[in-house]
Order: structure tokens, then sequence, then C-alpha cells
């Protein structure tokens, strides 16, 4: 028994992101040389172009290599063409973009951030319907899976990948996971994966392949394809073409979707539920991320998109509440109002107790040939001066656990221009002239009880415009509303009483299955959380814990 591999109903997401093209080229040219080089040196130009392709390498499908097919003679032929055009100018031995020909540069950036940031959420969507995925889908069980299997195969996919230096080889799924059924075996798979691999040092060929298990599903790739596209939702995570090898690598984006959802357990699928209530239960986040924000967020997020227009020009919008309280979604459903879902006018950064001005705002790192250091803008410096360059649209920055990193340190001289905003000052490091733009708004979020919150002085404080984020009963109604009646009234009547008193809010019940999955999170995360330094329960919650009625 084995793994089917027929086409299984699942979606395939994929969004092509252009390749850089000729002309490209010449752009890529200008902007890895400060907009200049020289005009007669060709060999500069070429060690340019491989600077440029290295600058476009997050594309899904990578321009080409320059090599000796792009001729000096083909350079000086774009050169040309552009310079007719008004695109640039040669001045002092120097090709220099002008102000036109910058001002499409800046265009075409926003054009390919908006890409990547639309194949961003297309991953995201994408890896939360694959997630659901069952091998044995009720109503349409293939031939060879046990009825009673519970294996979610693309998070074994996943879970492999994650155990394997993020490298998996279709054999791999053709010899090991092919043949797993259920959930409880999939560590063996990898295990068994793991000794083969050490065994024969990462050869597959044919005179190893049979200690690594036999052929369970076919000896044609061709076939086991089709789970390794969904796995990567369509190319998204990780490439749909094996590398010379037959392997495929997770990429950045992969892992940090992958290990977001391998950290919940999937919601579960209801009991005696037929294959249209399975095709509606794997669509639900399709359905969720189209719907509207949900009525119990609308009051928070009307207030706090109003707040952002009223003082988001001058101020910190501060999201302040416990932790699990949503403030993270209300910041990201905010965001998504104010630049009408456009991911390439939204960047997102946590601070931390290290975290510095060189990490948020500009600061110098090692070059990647170990020869020094260059200077690098950071995420601040980078999304404002996008919204320098685009002022009729509004650009968010989300500043998560703004209290927790030493905000006079972060901050320095943006503490006053965030507030004067349009006011001319030099970033500290590289002396450069800029102002903050009036069109980007920082929403932070905080947790007020922390130490270093306490600790904030009248200077940071003044520049924050506070927003209570409180937990709510009706929004743990709403988190519970997959569970079992019974289940769902005995935690909310026992997080109504103590709501007040608690040190969390309703989002740590946020993606449990059931009440197993609940009793689980109260012993290994929840509980810990009303203990003081030694271990013990601390009296003010005593009977909050005493009474948790899901043990």
């Amino acid at each position: 028994m084995s793994w089917p591999t027929s086409n299984h109903e699942s979606p395939d997401v994929h969004l092509e992101i252009p390749t850089v093209n000729a002309p490209h080229y010449l752009w890529s040219i200008l902007r890895a040389d400060g907009l200049s080089f020289r005009a007669d040196g060709y060999r500069e130009v070429r060690s340019n172009l491989q600077i440029a392709i290295d600058l476009f390498g997050r594309s899904q499908t990578p321009g080409q290599k320059p090599s000796a097919d792009v001729s000096e003679q083909r350079l000086r032929t774009w050169k040309k063409a552009f310079e007719d055009m008004g695109i640039l100018t040669v001045r002092e031995d120097k090709v220099q973009a002008t102000r036109f020909g910058k001002a499409i540069m800046d265009g075409w950036t926003r054009v390919d951030d908006a890409l990547q940031g639309a194949n961003s959420r297309i991953a995201l969507l994408g890896a939360e319907v694959a997630n659901r995925i069952r091998l044995a889908p009720p109503g349409k069980i293939p031939e060879g899976v046990p009825e009673d299997s519970d294996l979610l195969p693309i998070r074994a996919i996943w879970r492999a990948f994650r155990n394997l230096n993020d490298r998996l080889h279709w054999q791999d799924v053709n010899r090991a996971l092919g043949q797993v059924h259920y959930e409880s075996s999939v560590p063996a798979a990898i295990a068994q994966i793991q000794a083969f691999r050490k065994k024969y040092d990462g050869v597959y060929d044919a005179t190893t392949l049979h200690e690594l298990g036999p052929a369970a599903l076919s000896d044609d790739p061709r076939l086991i394809t089709p789970w390794l596209n969904r796995a990567s939702v369509g190319g998204l995570l990780f490439s749909s073409e094996a590398d010379t090898d037959g392997f495929r690598t997770l990429n950045d984006t992969g892992r940090t979707i992958v290990d977001d959802l391998l950290a919940q357990v999937p919601p579960g699928l209801p009991n005696g539920a037929d294959y249209q209530t399975y095709l509606d239960y794997l669509m639900e986040p399709v359905q969720i991320a189209e719907s509207p924000i949900a009525p119990e967020d609308k009051p928070l997020v009307d207030s706090i998109a109003q707040a952002a227009s009223e003082f988001g020009g001058f101020k910190f919008i501060v999201l302040s509440g416990l932790p699990g309280t949503g403030k993270t979604r209300l910041a990201r459903l905010v965001a998504e109002r104010l630049t009408g879902g456009d991911d390439s006018r939204i960047a997102e950064v946590q601070f931390h107790e290290s975290f510095s001005y060189e990490d948020f705002a500009e600061g110098f790192v090692p070059r990647k040939d170990g020869s020094g250091f260059e200077h690098r803008p950071k995420v601040l410096r980078i999304i404002n001066e996008r919204a320098m360059a685009d002022p009729m649209q509004v650009y968010v920055l989300i500043v998560e656990e703004f209290t927790r990193a030493n905000s006079h340190s972060v901050l320095g001289e943006l503490l006053t221009y965030i507030e004067h905003r349009g006011r001319p000052f030099q970033w500290s490091v590289s002396q450069e002239q800029s102002f903050i733009a009036p069109n980007l708004v920082v929403i932070a979020s905080m947790n007020p009880r922390d130490k270093s919150a306490l600790q904030l002085d009248a200077a940071v404080k003044r520049r924050m415009h506070i927003i209570p984020v409180g937990p709510s009963v009706e929004a743990l109604s709403s988190v519970l509303g997959h569970l079992d009646e019974p289940t769902r009234e005995k935690l909310l009547e026992w997080f109504s009483t103590y709501v007040g008193i608690l040190p969390f809010g309703h989002g740590l019940f946020a993606n449990l299955a059931d009440g197993s999955a609940i009793t689980k999170a109260w012993h290994g995360t929840i509980a810990p959380l009303l203990q003081d330094p030694t271990g013990a329960i601390s009296p003010a919650y005593q009977q909050a814990h005493d009474d948790f009625p899901l043990k």
C-alpha cells in the first residue's frame, strides 16, 4: 500500500515573476553601481551584470547569467538606445540615469515589489490549504490507502525537508515517505532517509537505492512530481524542478511559512464529513482571506484606522495589550486596509533587547566576499524611501514589541523627525540628507505590563497615540467556533469569569483543534504564564488556575 500517484484534488497556485531581460540588465548596471558606470569600462560592466543578476536572484525564474553571449557591442547598442530615449546620458566619462530614467526605474521597482508581495500572499494562502490535505479524504479514499489513515502528506513532506537540511530527493518520497499512512510513522520514515544519506553520503543511484526501500510509488519521477508541486505551492516554497542530482531545496520563504504551519495543529475535519465538506474544509483559508473583517474585530479596526488617519502623520500608533489579544493581527488588518492590500507598501520588524539603530535605520554589514563592510539601508529607511517616492499612497511600517528595545538607542534622531515629518535631517551613519515621509504610518505593539513599557520616558510617550487592545470574550467565542458545544461553553465560562485578571488574552486558544489540544496547551503554554519565578502559581492567579475546566 502506498500513496496514489494519480491526480489528487488540491490547489496548485503559481504566479510567474517576469525574468530579467536585456533592458533590465542595463537598469541593473546603473542600480548596482550607484546609478553610474564608466562609459568605456565594459569589463567592469560585465562584472556589474553578475552583481545585478544576484540582486534579482529572488525571482522565481532568474535572468540569464551574463556571459560571452552578452557582447560589448550589444551593451553599446542598449546604452545608445536608452540615451536616445532620454533615459540615460553620458557626462564626464560616466553613464548616468536621467531624472526620467530614475523615475522609470523607481516605477519598475515598485511593480517588482508588488509582484513579490503578491507571490508571498499566494504562497502563504496556498500553503494553508495544502497544510490540510489528507491522504484519505472522506468519500474518495484512494485504492491501497487504509480507511483509518490520518496522514497529512504535505505536512509529512515539509517535516522531511526541515529534518533533512531543507533538501529532499524525489526518491525520498517514492521509497520512504510514500509508504507511510499514519502520522505516527513519519518520524521513522525521516530517520530511514537520514540513515541512508549518512551511509551513502547522499548518493542516490542504482547501487544504493535498494537500501532506501522499494519503489512504493513509481520509478518515473514525473509521477512523484505532483506531490512535490503541491508541497511547493507551485514552486513558491521550493523549486518545481529538481537540480541535476534530483534534489529540491526549501527557500527562505518556504522555511518561514513551513515552520509557522508545522508549529500549529491543523483544524480538525468535522465528524461524518463527506467529500464536499472536505473540499469546503480545504478552501476555508481562502474563504477567510476573502471574507470581510470579523464583526468582533470591526470596531477596533475602525478605531485604529481612524487614529492612523488623524495621528499617523506625526505619532506612533501604538496598540497596547497583553499577549494573545490579537495586536499583531489587528495591525496587519489595519495595514491592509490603509494600503488596499498592497504588500509592497507594508513592512514589518520586531524589536528585541539587542535591537539597535543599525538594525532599524541603516548600518554597515560584512560583504559576502569578506573584503570589508558596506553600507546597507534597513527596514525603516527602505520603506521610508518607497513612501517618499510615492507620496499619494499610504505606506505602513508595523513594529512588533516596540518597548522590548531601548527606544532612544533604536530611534536616535528619528524620535524628533518621526514627529516633524518633512523636516530635513541627516542619517547618523551615512550622513545623507532625508526626511520622514508624511505618508508613512508606523503601527507598533506593546505589552503594557512589560518592565520596559513601564520605564518609557515622557519624550517617547508624547510621540505615541495609544489604543488599548484588551482580551475579548466575543473574540474567544469566534476562535472556539469549531469545538463541540460542551467544551466551548466550559472554556468561555471560565474565561469570562477571570478575563479581568488573566495575564493573557483570547489568542492563546487559537488553532487548538479539540479539548485534548486545549489540555496540552494549558500544561505546556498557558499555565506557566500564571507562575512566579520560582515555578509556583502566583496568588493572584491561583483561583483561575484551580478552576480551569479542561486540565
